[in-house]
C-alpha cells in the first residue's frame, strides 16, 4: 500500500494526474481490502502480544479485567462514534458515485 501510495504520489507530482493504467487500477482495487487485512491483524498481534505476561503464571486472564467504572459507557460511546462515521461514509459514497464523471480529456 506504502509502494501504491508512492507511485500515486510520483504520477501526480509529475503530470498532476494519477496513473489511469490497469496495473494501478488493480492495485487500488485490492488495496481495499488488504487494508482490512492489515488492520485485523494488527489487532491480533496486540492482542496477541498482550497474553504472554497475564498467561504465564503471573497472573490469569479473568484476574485481569478491568473493574473500571463506565466501562460500558465508552463502549457505547466507540459504537456510536463510529456509526456515525461509517453512516457519514457511506452518503459520501453514495454521492460520489451518483456524479457523472468528468471527461478525462476536459472536454
Amino acid at each position: 500500500m506504502l509502494a501504491l501510495g508512492a507511485w500515486a504520489g510520483v504520477a501526480w507530482l509529475r503530470r498532476r494526474r494519477l496513473p489511469e493504467g490497469r496495473a494501478f487500477l488493480w492495485a487500488t482495487a485490492l488495496c481495499g481490502p488488504l487494508s482490512v487485512l492489515a488492520l485485523e491483524a494488527g489487532w491480533v498481534v496486540t492482542e496477541v502480544g498482550r497474553q504472554p505476561w497475564i498467561v504465564q503464571g503471573h497472573m490469569r486472564t479473568a484476574d485481569a479485567v478491568t473493574t473500571v467504572p463506565g466501562v460500558g459507557w465508552m463502549l457505547a460511546a466507540s459504537i456510536f462514534i463510529y456509526g456515525v462515521l461509517t453512516a457519514g461514509t457511506l452518503v459520501i459514497l453514495r454521492i460520489l458515485a451518483r456524479r457523472p464523471l468528468e471527461d478525462a480529456h476536459g472536454a
